[in-house]
């Protein structure tokens, strides 16, 4: 004889609550470990003071380029977590801007990754860990159910305590830091209209050292150099 349980099915509250969270997580893109990635963008990274093993050693190209095809296969396990397509490759053509609602941002930033590490630049060019740290946060509560994340395409409310910042350009320009802070910390830029942060902050830390020779009497050490060059000369 049947038992109560199997002709009258029951379904467990708490267990579909699960089940749902389970599928939830399996649809969101995998988040890759990005230490090592981190450990290397320290190492070389100006102003990092304390935080890098060899404070004093110049960055060589094969550094520069591990960190920029580092960040690539992160970014390229998020976007294989959906359809496990190959890594997209370098065509040395310049990355295009892409619609980010057709899906096709990410790999247009794996692209330009890919395109840095065959060519690195001389140091990076990212912005700072404070910049950062002082993006403008989204409250929960002013996100919809349809705004995702251009480049991880998750929408933010799958997360129950979702992280969004929103870039200095537009207002409509958001993202999951934990996608987005990598990208900013190497190449310093939107992702969606190229604003180029790096290049503003390092304009603003520039001006604030003028200032500070200016305020110090103007004379930094290449005057210096040159009174006593001009003595013997």
């Amino acid at each position: 004889m049947a038992s109560y349980e199997v002709e009258h099915p029951i379904t467990d509250d708490n267990s579909s609550s699960t089940n749902n969270s389970r599928q939830t997580s399996s649809r969101r893109s995998a988040r890759p470990d990005l230490s090592t990635f981190f450990a290397t963008l320290n190492e070389i990274s100006p102003n990092q003071g304390n935080e890098r093993t060899r404070p004093y050693a110049v960055p060589v190209p094969g550094d520069v380029s591990t960190a920029f095809r580092s960040l690539a296969e992160a970014f390229d396990v998020m976007r294989r977590s959906g359809d496990n397509a190959p890594l997209p490759v370098y065509d040395g053509r310049d990355p295009e801007i892409p619609d980010a609602g057709q899906g096709q941002l990410i790999e247009e930033m794996i692209r330009a990754l890919l395109q840095d590490a065959e060519a690195p630049p001389r140091e990076v060019e990212g912005v700072s860990e404070e910049f950062c740290d002082m993006l403008d946060r989204v409250p929960k509560t002013r996100l919809k159910e349809s705004q995702t994340c251009p480049i991880c395409n998750n929408p933010f409310l799958e997360d129950s305590h979702p992280l969004v910042v929103r870039l200095p350009c537009h207002t409509s320009h958001m993202f999951d830091l934990e996608c987005v802070r990598p990208w900013l910390r190497l190449r310093g830029t939107c992702p969606l209209d190229r604003t180029d942060f790096g290049k503003k902050e390092r304009q603003k830390e520039q001006e604030r050292l003028e200032r500070l020779v200016k305020k110090s009497g103007g004379v930094d050490d290449d005057d210096e150099e040159g009174e006593w060059d001009g003595m013997y000369a």
